[in-house]
Formats: C-alpha cells, structure tokens, sequence
C-alpha cells in the first residue's frame, strides 16, 4: 500500500468525522426519512469506497478486508443511524452489511480510475447529506 493510497483512506475518515460532527451539531432538524437517507448513504458510501481500496491495495487478503470492511461500514451506518432514532440505526447497519460485504469484491477487479470515482463519489457524498439539512 503506496502512500497515495494511505492519504486516501484517511481523507474518506476525515470527510465522514466532519459530516458527522456537522450532522450531530443540528440533528434535531433531522427528520426521520431524512435520517435514514443519511445512514444508509454514510455506510453504503463508506463501505463501497473503503472496501475498493484496500481490496485493490491488498488482493491476496480477501477474507480480512472483507471483514475489516464490512466492521468499518456497520459501525459507520450505526453512528450515523443514531443520530435519530434506532430505525435509522437499524437501516444503518443493514446498508452498512451489504456495502461491505460488496466493496472487497469490487476492490479486487479494480483500477485507479474506479478508485478515484470512489474518492468522488465520497466526497460528493458527504457533501450532499451536510446540505441537505436545512433549517
């Protein structure tokens, strides 16, 4: 794993604890719909993205990243799904599972293209869920 790919998976971490301090400051203007949209986005973004790279970064370890991943995008849609309400947390985790059950799948056959539509992807992603709530 290069550093370019390091530099990478850190920023989907950065932007996902900034997006979540963003959404926890006004989480009362969260309406439930709304919040389920946030969970299963957060997690299946983050799972997707997470589970690319490092399926890309290290191939021979499938088991592992799957694992890895699909921990990371669980505990992703349960801190986001419970923002609002444990139905939100509930669909959180479920998204959370698919998402990183599928990402090392998609990491494996992948190039860096793909990665960087991920890195996109995440980004845009986040940015979208922050600005869709408004007061």
């Amino acid at each position: 794993m290069n550093l370019l790919m390091i530099v990478i998976l850190i920023s989907y971490f950065l932007v996902c604890t900034v997006s979540y301090s963003f959404l926890y400051k006004v989480k009362y203007l969260i309406s439930y719909h709304l919040g389920m949209n946030i969970a299963m986005t957060s997690s299946g973004v983050m799972g997707i993205a997470v589970g690319t790279l490092l399926g890309y970064a290290f191939p021979a370890h499938y088991t592992v990243i799957t694992i890895v991943t699909t921990v990371i995008a669980l505990i992703i849609g349960a801190v986001f799904g419970a923002l609002v309400d444990y139905q939100t947390l509930l669909s959180g985790v479920s998204s959370g599972l698919m998402a990183g059950i599928m990402g090392p799948m998609i990491g494996v056959i992948a190039d860096l293209p793909l990665i960087t539509f991920c890195t996109i992807l995440v980004y845009a992603s986040f940015s979208l869920l922050c600005f869709s709530v408004r007061s």
